[in-house]
C-alpha cells in the first residue's frame, strides 16, 4: 500500500523524456549525457546592445564568490530541508541558479538526483563540484532542457535581478520543464524598492515585488499556489497544474 501523503507522486525512474540508469559508479549516466548543454546569453548587454542590468549583476558575484558561499552556506537549510521531503527520493531536481552549489549538495544528501544551472561562470565551476552544472541564462532554460524533464524546481533567489516581465516569463519556462504535478520553490525580494543597490561586494539590480502579486504571477505561469510565506523575501511553494 503506497502511504505517500495525497499530492505526492510514485518515485518512478523515468524523468519526462529520460530514462535514468545508476551506473557502477552510482551516476546516473543517461542524464548527465542528456544534459550535457551548450549556450547562453554573453557578456553584459542585450541582444539589442542595450545594457543587462541582471547580467551585470551576476557578472558582479565573481570577484567575492569564495566569500558569498562562506556567508550563504549556513542559511535556507529548512527550506531544503522542506522541500526535499515533498518529493520521494530518488526525484530528479533543477537547481536553477544554483549559485556555487550548496543546495546541489544538500539535495544530494536527501537522495535526490540534482542538476544545476547559472549564469556565473565562477559559480558554475564551483557547483559542478557537487553535481553536474551547466552555465545558462534562465530567460533561455526552456531551451536547455526536454519539456517535462524535472520532478522539482528549485529556486531560491535566482529572479531577482530580472526584470518583473523577465520573471514572469522564467516561471512560465520552468511550468514547461516540471512534469505534471512536479513541484517549484521560488523566492524573491519584497522589501525596499526597486532598482540598483550598491552593496559591500558590488552594485546589483533587484526587482521587489508585492507578495500578493508575486503569488498571482505563479499561479498564472501554470501552477497552483500551496503556500506563500511572507517576509523580507517572498517565498511561494506551488505544483505545476496538469
Amino acid at each position: 500500500m503506497d502511504a505517500r501523503p495525497p499530492g505526492m507522486w510514485s518515485p518512478a525512474r523515468r524523468w519526462g523524456p529520460v530514462s535514468l540508469i545508476p551506473s557502477r559508479s552510482g551516476c546516473w549516466s543517461v542524464v548527465q549525457e542528456q544534459f550535457r548543454v551548450g549556450g547562453m546569453k554573453q557578456g553584459t548587454t542585450s541582444h539589442r546592445g542595450q545594457p543587462d542590468p541582471a547580467a551585470e549583476s551576476v557578472a558582479v558575484y565573481s570577484d567575492h564568490a569564495d566569500d558569498y558561499a562562506a556567508v550563504h552556506a549556513p542559511k535556507m537549510a529548512d527550506r531544503v530541508e522542506r522541500f526535499a521531503d515533498s518529493l520521494p527520493a530518488p526525484s530528479l531536481i533543477l537547481d536553477a541558479g544554483c549559485g556555487p552549489g550548496r543546495d546541489l549538495a544538500r539535495f544530494r544528501r536527501y537522495g535526490h538526483v540534482v542538476r544545476g544551472v547559472d549564469l556565473n561562470p565562477v559559480f558554475v565551476a564551483m557547483a559542478n563540484t557537487h553535481a553536474p552544472t551547466f552555465q545558462c541564462d534562465l530567460r533561455e532554460v526552456g531551451t536547455r532542457f526536454p519539456a517535462g524533464t524535472f520532478d522539482g524546481i528549485w529556486a531560491s533567489a535566482s529572479l531577482v535581478h530580472l526584470g518583473a516581465a523577465d520573471a514572469v516569463e522564467v516561471l512560465e519556462q520552468f511550468a514547461g520543464l516540471l512534469r505534471p504535478e512536479g513541484r517549484i520553490y521560488v523566492c524573491l525580494k519584497a522589501s525596499g524598492h526597486t532598482g540598483w543597490l550598491d552593496e559591500p561586494d558590488g552594485r546589483r539590480w533587484y526587482t521587489v515585488w508585492d507578495p500578493d502579486e508575486f503569488a498571482a504571477a505563479v499561479a498564472s505561469a501554470g501552477f497552483m499556489v500551496d503556500g506563500v510565506d511572507r517576509g523580507p523575501y517572498v517565498e511561494v511553494w506551488a505544483t505545476r497544474r496538469d
